[in-house]
């Protein structure tokens, strides 16, 4: 047994067990110089030999101060600040004056003054009682300058930057009892690890011994690609939806206040269109709608309700519904999706980024990740809208249980929302509701729009088991290869 796991040590692990031969135990640095090996070889081949159980390392760490250039300096021409207290001794008095004498007179003075070594009068110096008594003392920096440096200085000497300090580890390597074994089985001459065209272009492999493989050694941890656990999960609650017969459409970030709001019946006056409330495009500012006949719905709609059997908001205003903002609900996708024509049945959603001025906290961002759906069809109800729901909740969001409760949302009547039993406690999941006749009847629709929206950012907070939004964007390499979302 003991000759079979020599033949598989690889030659470097060799050379380190009869480095150790003698001592027992050494020095990384020491078995390089014993084996003629380099250090980082011997760290390798150590780590190897660890693993069969032939040697063990134990660690050691210490710190290092050197002089800097700047504390070599001070060491041979003398602290600034103790300089100065020699010109003042002498009568040098006046800034202006020392200031030739000593190039560092700023340093000087700041240390001096902070030591309670001098007083400044004016553009004059003075020696206090402290600063006469130090003259003929030596001081811990200066000792620590000259020789050895004390512990007492160390903190001044870094916070000036005359010393640097290096950590130094050092790394001990220990033969155990299986590797004394296995040494006297240690053959002169290494066998061969690696066959090479050289040995079959001249036929030497032929007399060549081969170093078996250990096929039960550990190997390296692989960290191929891999997607964001954000973009994966944005990616599975795709494919869930296309799989559930809903179709993907997109839109536009920059979009009119038009499909924006106002499409949306909501009344231009709303506080939800103030600076505060939305992102304004500064240039270009103004956008226009190639839709004229919607257009003109929806401006006789708030108006006065046009057919839709409402009383309308009472006022329009054709030249703020132009402005080009950056949207702040994915509904507005819905709505020129509606304008543009739908067959009945039919299934739409969208999930991409939206806007809106905020104070960025834990839980809140200026820009995030909306979901949004929409399923139209004949004699579509409620009931329908929560069959879908209770799908989505179950299969997307991965809610144990589903619950319903009434809600309020401008453009939807009746309104629904629904809460999902997510990793051990209820959570708000979706809001939703079917979209009012204000809003379907000047885009051309005349049947039932079941719609439901989510704040999908945060749902994939509750996913990852993360409480801080901006970690959706965590780049740490060791939380992207580990976590992962389950849908």
């Amino acid at each position: 047994m003991t000759e079979k796991t020599v033949e598989k040590l690889h030659p470097h692990e060799k050379k380190i067990l009869l480095a150790l031969k003698k001592a027992q135990e050494a020095t990384t640095g020491d078995v390089a110089r014993e084996s003629g090996l380099p250090e980082d070889t011997v760290h390798k081949a150590g780590q190897w030999a660890e693993i069969k159980g032939l040697v063990k390392h134990r660690e050691s760490a210490d710190t290092k101060a050197e002089l800097t250039e700047e504390g070599r300096r001070y060491a041979r021409e003398g602290l600034p600040e103790k300089r100065l207290l020699m010109l003042l001794s002498r009568g040098g008095s006046r800034i202006q004056q020392l200031k030739k004498s000593l190039p560092d007179l700023d340093i000087a003075l700041a240390w001096a003054r902070k030591n309670g070594w001098i007083e400044i009068s004016g553009k004059t110096l003075k020696l206090t009682r402290l600063g006469k008594n130090t003259l003929d003392t030596t001081t811990p920096m200066e000792r620590s300058l000259a020789g050895r440096i004390e512990d007492e200085a160390l903190a001044e000497l870094k916070a000036r930057k005359l010393v640097k300090i290096t950590e130094l580890k050092e790394r001990t390597l220990i033969l155990t009892e299986k590797g004394r074994r296995i040494i006297p089985h240690i053959k002169e001459g290494d066998m061969v690890g690696q066959l090479k065209p050289h040995h079959i272009k001249t036929g030497v492999w032929k007399k060549l011994e081969f170093r078996p493989y250990d096929v039960n050694l550990p190997s390296p941890v692989s960290a191929p690609a891999r997607l964001h656990p954000y973009t994966q999960f944005i990616n599975d609650t795709k494919r869930k939806l296309i799989t559930m017969g809903f179709q993907e459409v997109n839109g536009s970030w920059a979009e009119l206040e038009f499909w924006n709001m106002d499409s949306l019946y909501m009344p231009q006056d709303h506080p939800a269109r103030g600076i505060h409330d939305i992102f304004r495009l500064k240039d270009p500012s103004r956008g226009t709608v190639t839709n004229k006949r919607v257009l003109g719905r929806v401006a006789r709609t708030h108006k006065d309700g046009w057919i839709t059997g409402s009383s309308g908001w009472g006022h329009w205003n054709q030249e703020q519904t132009l402005n080009i903002v950056l949207r702040s609900q994915t509904t507005c996708v819905s709505a020129r999706t509606l304008a543009a024509g739908v067959e009945s049945p039919s299934m739409y959603f969208t999930l991409d980024r939206v806007f809106r001025p905020d104070v960025i906290d834990a839980t809140h961002s200026l820009e995030f990740d909306q979901l949004e759906g929409i399923v139209i069809g004949e004699n579509l109800s409620i009931r329908h809208l929560m069959g879908y729901l209770e799908v989505f909740g179950k299969e997307v969001a991965g809610a144990e249980r589903i619950r319903f409760r009434p809600g309020y949302f401008p453009f939807t009547e009746p309104s629904l929302e629904m809460d999902g039993y997510v990793n051990g406690r209820w959570v708000e999941l979706v809001g939703s509701g079917i979209f009012r006749p204000e809003v379907t009847q000047p885009l051309g629709i005349d049947e039932p729009v079941l719609a439901w929206g989510c704040g999908f950012a945060r749902l994939a907070m509750i996913k990852l088991g993360i409480t801080d939004i901006r970690d959706l964007f965590n780049h740490d390499l060791e939380w992207l290869r580990t976590k992962r979302i389950v849908v």
